[in-house]
Order: C-alpha cells, then structure tokens, then sequence
C-alpha cells in the first residue's frame, strides 16, 4: 500500500495528469453516471481521493468507496464500525489518515489500519461536521455545528474569542500559502502560519467561501456571484498543491483553469480566458459553456477534481465524472446520422448529415461549427484542385473560390432517384466520375457523362472509388471485386486474385501499397496478387469505410469497431513479412469519444485529414475529429492493492501475510487498480511464485483463482498498467502460508519412507528367499543325480571291471611260473587295479558331493579314513563346540572343499598326518584341514583347477578360505563362515502365534 502511494505521489510531482481542455464544450467531454443502481446512491455531500487512490463519498445514507469500478458501502474500518450511517463529510490527508464527519456524532479518523473515534469525552461537542483541515504544523483543525476545534494531542480544543474568533465557524480552508481561512455566519476570518490568532477580514456575507484558481490566486464565492480576493488581503501567488485544494464544493478550479460551478440551474462551466475579463462573476454564463439539458441525472450538490484530471459532480441522484476524450464530437444536434464530409479550397470542413429524411449542413474552421442554409445535400467531396463537390438533387456543384459551376445528372437518371442522387464522387484531375444510387456509373468529361463501360469498367455503381499516387484510379463494388483503371486500360481483380473481403467499402493508395477493405476484413495488393492483412483481433478489420496512411507513417482505419491505429514501425514491418500478424495497434472506440460504429454504406470515405493535422471521420451517431499529435496520454500508474482473499469459503483480510488452514486447497484473491480516467481499460497481471514460472495476463479481470494448492509458502504478486500502458513498477505482493494435514506433513512423509523401505526390504527378502528354495531344489536335483549315476557305475562297471580282473587273475595263477607272458599280465593286472581304483575314487566324490546338513563332518570323514589307509597316512579328527546343522548350501559348499583339500593333502603333501578340525563356534564356523607334509607351492600345475574351484566355492557362500604354511611345517587350509549365513535357523512360528503363546493352531 504504502508502495503505491509512492508511485502516485512521484506521478503527481511529475505533473503527468492530463487535464480537460477549455476549448472544448462540456458536451464534447466524456460522460459517465452512476446511480443507485450501479451501487450509489444519490445525495453526495462531499467527495475526497485518499493516499492509496480510491474516492471517498459522504452521503446521508452512509460512507461509499470507490476503485472505479465498483462501489462499496463501508460501514467499518479496522474491524471497527462506524458511529454512523450519516456521513457529512469526508477528507483524505497527505499522511495516509482518513477523517469522516458525522452528521450528529463527531469524528472519526482511520490511520495505520486503525478507526479512532472522538465525541464529547475527547472535548468534541456533538454537531455536524462542515470541513476538516490540518495546518502547516500537521494540527488537525474541524468546523462543526458548534464552533471551530483544533486537535491538540488526544483532545479537542474550541477555538473562540481567545484566538480573535467570534461566532460559529461554518467552514475552514488552507489555501496555497498555508493560510488557514474560516467563515462564520456572516464574516470572513484568516490565521497566518505560525501564528495562533485568527484576524477579521472585514468582509461579510452569508454562506461564501474562498477558493484558489491553478494559480494559487483567490477568489471569493458568495451564493450569487465570484470575485477576486482584495488585493489588501491576498497572499503571493503559489502553484496549487492537490493536497491542500482538493476540497469538494459547489464551485472548484480544474487545473487548466477552469471554474466549474454546480450551482446555476444544472452544471455549468466559464473558461480561463473569459474569467481574465472580469473582477466579479455573477453567473451570467454563456449558452455554450452549460451542460446540455438532460445530461445531469440530478440537481448537482458538489463538484472535485482527481489527481488525473477528472472532474467529479456529487447529485441527488448520484455520482457523475467528465473527462477529455481522444476522439471529440463535432457537438452535432442529437440522431443526426448519414453524414458526409469534405474540405473546402478554404480550409473548412463540410459535414452532412440526415435525420429522419431531414438533411442539414454544417462548416467548421476556427470561428467553430457554423450551420449552412442548404436542407438538400446529398454527399460531398473534395475535388483534384481543393475544389468542394456539392451533390444536391439533379445536380453537382463544383464551389472554389466563391465561384460555383453546375453540372446536371445524366438525362437517364429516373425521377424517382433524382432524390437520392449521387452516392460517390471521384475528381481524377480530368473529369469526374460519379456513382448513381440507381446503380450506375458515370464520368463526366468534355462537357457530358460517358458511361464506365467506355473506360472498360462495369456500369454497376461503384460503391467506393480513390485515385493513387501513380495517377491509377480504383474502384470497389459490391461483388468483393475491385478494378483498376490507368493510361484506357482496366484490369479486374476477385477471388481467383485472392481478393476475398466482401463489399468494397474503401480502396486506398497508403504509400504506393493500395489497399481494399470489405464488411469481411482488409486486403492489400502485392506482386500482383492480394494478400489478407491479420490483427490480433479479426474483427478490427471489418467495416472498413475510411482508410489514410499519415506523413508519419501511422496507418488509419476507420471500421466497425472503431478507429485503428496501426503504428509506422508494425506496418513497416508487415510490408517485409505479410504473412504475418500485426500484434501492436491502437483502438479508439466508444470508450475514447468514438460516436458509435462505422457506417457501413457507399459513399465517401469516412477518414480524411485536414491542414492542421487531425483527423476526420464519422460513425452512426455523427462526425468527430482526432488529434493524433495531441493525443491526451495518463502517465500516471494505478496504484494496486490486493483486497480480499478467500479461502474454504471464508473471505479473509488481505492486511500482512496470512496463514491458512491445513487442507486448504482452492485461493481466491480479489485485487484492484483506482484509476478513473478508463477504469475498463486496466490490465492486471499477477504470479503466484511457486506455482507460476512467469506473470499471467489477466487483462481487465480483478480476481486470480487457483486451485489443487499443497501445503508450503507461496507469494502473490500482481501489477496493473492504465489505459496507456503505464504500469506500476512495484504492484502489490501477499505472502501466504498453507499449513500441511498430517497426511502432508513431514513425519507422515518420513513414516511412509520408512513403510515403503521396510516393504522393499520385505520384498528384497521374500524375493531372496525364492531364489534360495529354487538353487536348494535345483542342488538336490542335481545330488540326486550324482547318486544315481554313481550307483549306476558302481552296480554296472565297476563290478563288470572287478569280475574282468578276477577272471585274469584266475587266468594267470594258471600259467606256469616261467611263463614269458606272466611278466606282461602282471603289468596290466596292475594298471587295471588302478583303473579300478580311480574309479572308486570318482564313485566316492559322486556320492559324497550331497552332503547333509545335519551331519557335515561324518560325510567327510569316511573319505579321510579310506584315503589314509590308501596312502598309508595317520588321519585324525578334531570338533569343537556343540554340533549344528548348516545351511544347506554353506554345508554342500563346504563338503567339497573339505573333500578337495584332504586329496590335496593325501596326494601331493607327503605327509604322515593329516587332521581335520571343524568348529561351531557363536560368531563363526570353521573348518582346517592340516598336514605335516613338504608344504605348498605358491602356483597351480597348469590343467590343475582345484584351489581356484575352492576359492570360487568359498565365495559363493560369503566365506573367507586361507591357505598357507602351518606353524612348523606342512600346510593349513582354512574356511570361515559367519554364523548368520553357516547355520540353519530353526522354523519361527508367525508373530500372531507368538503372541498367542503357543496355543495350538485351531485353538482360540
């Protein structure tokens, strides 16, 4: 808020405001009302525009503001209500401080956010309240009912005889020089700044009061007349501040000024150059300078100026606004339409116009508008030569120079048209050609009419006509077709040359690019070929009766919608690129002065541009003018402010940062721009940082929705831009906290990470617990199989090989002792005995490969005897701790390393012993296989694979194998296995059992 003020305060310092133009009648000054049915009511008191931008109004029926767009009866502020519905009067203050008046109950000032009320206790007697003022030292002084008060501290103070007052104040003012001013019932009294003492002026009269004009100089008002304040009593002349003048009466200065006065019958207003003439108004006012009868809604009561320059009238029936319009009437009498303009060789606009079959005429130049006798004039022109082109009923007339020549319409015109008569006019510097009502086209040349088909056009009536710079002479008809005619030759351009824009309404030369606009839209003829021109809005372009391009290079159209201004930089560009879209213009439509729409009919074009530089056009409800070098601009940015915030169905205070309530999910935030010059003419746009990445153009909407919010904090910003692009550089901002559920907070969060690892860890684990059943069955498939092709061996070949050496043993006991083969048969009965042995060796490690897990060490042992009684080696066997079933796959690993490191052992360490000792230990299981042998060397024979199998085992069960030297001699192999993964856990009941406490499944 305080931002905003800021903004509007640099503005005003700035002087940017536009102002209302005194040349101008109050008839030619935009008007708006607002009554009881647009939310306020009548009997306006007093009216004042505070720090922030809004308008105040005190009526009797209770305090009203106003953002320009809506009106809101404020019956509390604060949180605190007012002591009464009957507002007297209401005064906004530089500091920010709101002070309203009540009708009977005293005083109450809103500052900071706070309402404060003083009554009797404060030392205020209960009256009414005429006028509240503060002093050069910030003293807040009020003339009420019962004298005139000075706020000293918290209390009130009466000022009366003491201070060099006597009698009851009626009003108190501060003029520019900081001079305070207050009438009683019947004299005028001044006090000085800096001093506490009020001196008589000497002056008396009933109900006056002292006014300052733009130039800080005074004037008395009485009820019946104005004069200037004696020169014994006046004070060096000040520029006006807004804050010390901005009183609302019955009579103000504007800041061009101007007196506006609500008090002579209706509303009525005298210029600065006709107050220069005269020392005593006694308001004898000139018939122009009254508003029209019937514009006032009711009898005017009093009158302020904002700080753009508007001009506000408090009435019994409302609230009324005047301010300058960009596009003026031409102040034509009322349903006057059908008009027709042209420029005389003089400089002077002609402009017709019909009412209900009853035409008139007017010109206009500096002198103002002057109405011409002609009743008959059908449409005008401007010919070749400056010459004006006056087409009345069997008859054009060609005036220049007070000389006028005559020409008769073709003898073939129907009487029953000779009434309607000419349409379109057309001088190529040569002839002139002429469109019929009835449908016909002529051109008067060498003293008669030819009809257009001996020039090779179409004799049907062209409804628009323009001649181009090059000389070329075009001409629109009603069938979207277009013709050109240069040097006797006419060329015909439609559809299949991409014209496509209904009725030609107007064909243009703007700048050697000839254009043709239809009711459908805009063309413009390129290499041959016409190519369609594209606004942002289609619509821009539709109705097109008036087309000029200025020396600027600004392109004009005048249409359905309005007048168009497309500037020199986007046209430029378009030429280069017609493919594309003009995105920048300008539309001056009814909200600007606009005087309806565009007609849409043949005739002349409805834009033409005079000497002085503006521009002249005319719609359905007349003619007006433009100046496009003069053109009123609001440098002054609206201040924004955000509301209300509503949220679960409560509308919250937008004051600081709010906190909402866990679960909110949907916000709705109102916010507003005061700006009174074009109030519909606002654009806002606003970001809600953490939701958008960038601002949302809102264009004229006051409110942002949002919904599907989650808890965090979030901030609003929003910014508004008046009806010149000015935006405000720093907008307003809410900061806004949505509180999480606990479904949304951070432990509930954190409880579901921790869920949703312990369910991936449960997964993880169940997962695990397949793939170990399927390697189980998988191993048991395959021990099964090893038993089975062992027995198969064992039954089958090897006792075929046992029998085949019992038969050669029998064999060769049969053969004499010196038998020369007996050698030869020892020998390879020696070779088969340790085929035969191998093979058991094979069966053995087949059979002993699935190992149980009940019993690890009397599956290995057995091999250790029978390879030590094969290599004649001592074996031994050690257990420690108490014996526990392995896991099966740790037992089936550590079987064949067992298995593996007693061969090695008994084969290759030459030993005389070898131990093997298994322990059960509580953190791990171990199992060593030792020797006393020559020990081990560092390398594998190549082909041999049987410690790398063992390491590879070892790793696949997660356990540690070392081998390596023993304490004296010989070797140790040695296999750690954890606990957690060597021995079998034992079955867990599920946790419901367990907390049953072992009752019996089936058993309650």
């Amino acid at each position: 808020m305080f931002r905003s003020a800021i903004v509007f305060l640099l503005a005003l310092l700035s002087g940017s405001a536009h102002a209302l133009d005194p040349t101008l009648s109050i008839a030619q000054l935009h008007h708006d009302a607002w009554t009881s049915k647009d939310g306020m009511p009548g009997d306006v008191w007093e009216m004042t525009q505070d720090r922030d931008g809004f308008m105040w109004f005190a009526t009797p029926s209770g305090l009203y503001r106003f953002d320009g767009v809506r009106f809101e009866h404020i019956r509390s502020l604060g949180g605190v209500p007012l002591l009464s519905n009957v507002i007297a009067t209401v005064r906004a203050f530089p500091d920010g401080s709101l002070w309203i008046g009540y009708r009977f109950n005293g005083l109450s000032v809103y500052r900071g956010g706070r309402l404060r009320h003083y009554a009797e206790a404060d030392g205020l007697e209960p009256s009414i309240v005429y006028s509240v003022v503060a002093d050069e030292r910030g003293r807040t002084w009020a003339a009420t009912g019962k004298g005139l008060f000075m706020l000293e501290g918290a209390r009130w103070r009466k000022i009366g005889a003491d201070w060099g007052l006597a009698g009851t104040s009626e009003g108190v003012r501060r003029d520019p020089s900081g001079r305070l001013w207050v009438n009683t019932e019947n004299a005028l009294y001044y006090r000085d700044p800096g001093v506490d003492r009020f001196v008589a002026t000497g002056l008396a009269g009933q109900h006056f009061n002292v006014i300052a004009d733009r130039d800080g100089r005074l004037w008395l008002w009485y009820l019946d007349r104005m004069t200037r304040l004696p020169e014994r009593l006046a004070t060096p002349p000040r520029p006006r501040d807004w804050w010390m003048t901005s009183y609302s009466f019955d009579a103000i200065f504007d800041r061009d000024g101007n007196l506006w006065h609500a008090g002579c019958d209706g509303l009525c207003r005298l210029g600065p150059a006709a107050l220069a003439r005269v020392d005593t108004w006694r308001q004898r006012i000139d018939p122009r300078e009254r508003a029209p009868s019937g514009l006032v809604t009711g009898a005017p009561m009093v009158m302020f100026e904002d700080r753009e320059g508007n001009i506000w009238l408090g009435t019994r029936g409302g609230v009324e606004r005047f301010r300058r319009n960009r596009v003026v009437s031409l102040d034509l009498p009322p349903g006057y339409s059908n008009v027709t303009m042209a420029l005389d060789d003089a400089g002077r606009v002609w402009t017709g116009a019909e009412s209900i079959r009853r035409l008139r005429l007017w010109t206009y130049d500096a002198a103002g508008l002057a109405e011409q006798p002609e009743r008959d004039v059908r449409a005008l022109a401007t010919a070749a030569d400056g010459a004006l082109l006056v087409a009345r009923p069997g008859v054009i007339e060609r005036r220049k120079a007070g000389a006028v020549t005559r020409i008769l319409l073709p003898r073939d015109v129907p009487l029953e048209a000779m009434d309607a008569g000419v349409r379109t006019m057309l001088d190529d510097g040569s002839g002139l050609w002429a469109g019929f009502s009835y449908n016909r086209t002529y051109r008067w040349a060498g003293g008669r009419w030819h009809p257009a088909h001996e020039a090779g056009l179409p004799d049907t009536q062209a409804i628009s006509m323009a001649r181009g710079a090059d000389g070329t002479l075009w001409f629109g008809y009603r069938d979207s077709t277009v013709c050109a005619l240069r040097d006797g030759k006419a060329r015909r351009y439609g559809a299949a040359d991409g014209l496509d824009v209904g009725v030609i309404g107007s064909v243009a030369d703007a700048g050697g690019v000839v254009l043709a606009a239809g009711d459908k839209g805009l063309s413009m003829l390129s290499r041959g070929r016409f190519v369609p021109v594209r606004l942002a809005d289609p619509q821009a372009l539709a109705g097109i009766t008036g087309m000029l391009l200025r020396a600027d290079g600004d392109l004009w159209l005048n249409g359905s919608r309005g007048l168009v201004r497309i500037p020199a930089a986007q046209w430029r560009a378009f030429l280069k690129a017609p493919a594309g879209t003009i995105a920048a213009y300008d539309l001056f439509d009814a909200t600007d002065g606009y005087p309806g729409i565009a007609q849409f009919r043949s005739g002349q074009p409805s834009l033409m541009e005079t000497p002085d530089g503006r521009l002249w056009l005319y719609g359905t409800d007349g003619a007006a003018w433009i100046d496009p070098a003069r053109l009123p601009r609001n440098r002054l940015a609206p201040p924004v402010h955000i509301t209300s915030v509503t949220a679960g169905g409560r509308t919250l205070d937008a004051t600081g940062g709010l906190i909402l309530p866990a679960g909110t999910r949907d916000l709705q935030i109102a916010y507003t721009a005061p700006s009174f010059t074009m109030p519909e003419r606002v654009r806002f746009r606003y970001k809600l940082e953490g939701v958008d990445d960038d601002w949302r153009d809102a264009g004229p909407r006051r409110t942002a929705y949002y919904t599907r919010l989650g808890p965090g904090r979030y901030r609003f910003a929003v910014s508004a831009a008046n009806e010149d692009g000015v935006w405000n550089p720093t907008g307003a901002a809410l900061d806004v906290t949505i509180a999480p559920t606990f479904v949304q907070g951070a432990p509930f969060k954190a409880l579901c990470a921790a869920l949703l690892a312990l369910a991936a860890w449960l997964l993880y684990r169940l997962r695990l617990r397949r793939v170990t059943l399927q390697l189980r069955r998988l191993l048991q498939e395959r021990a099964g199989e090893r038993e089975r092709i062992a027995r198969t061996l064992h039954d089958t070949l090897m006792q075929s090989v046992q029998a085949l050496l019992m038969l050669f043993e029998h064999a060769r006991d049969r053969l004499p002792q010196d038998c020369p083969d007996r050698p030869l048969i020892d020998r390879t009965l020696e070779q088969a005995r340790n085929a035969l042995r191998e093979g058991r060796d094979e069966l053995t490690a087949l059979r002993g490969a699935a190992a149980p897990a009940e019993d690890l060490v009397g599956a290995v042992v057995p091999l250790g005897h029978i390879l030590g009684e094969q290599f004649g080696v001592r074996f031994d066997v050690r257990v420690e701790g108490q014996r526990r079933a392995l896991c099966r796959d740790v037992a089936q690993e550590t079987c064949f390393i067992a298995r593996e490191a007693l061969q090695n052992a008994f084969r290759h360490a030459r030993a005389s012993e070898v131990v093997l000792e298994v322990a059960y230990g509580e953190q791990a299981f171990e199992l060593r296989v030792r020797d006393d042998g020559r020990g081990i060397r560092e390398a594998a024979r190549p082909g041999h694979w049987g410690l790398a199998g063992m390491r590879e085992r070892a790793a696949a069960i997660g356990a540690r194998l070392d081998i390596g030297p023993g304490a004296e001699r010989g070797t140790v192999v040695a296999l750690t296995v954890p606990a957690g993964q060597a021995y079998e856990r034992p079955a867990r009941r599920p946790w419901w059992r367990r907390l049953a406490g072992g009752v019996p499944a089936g058993q309650p």
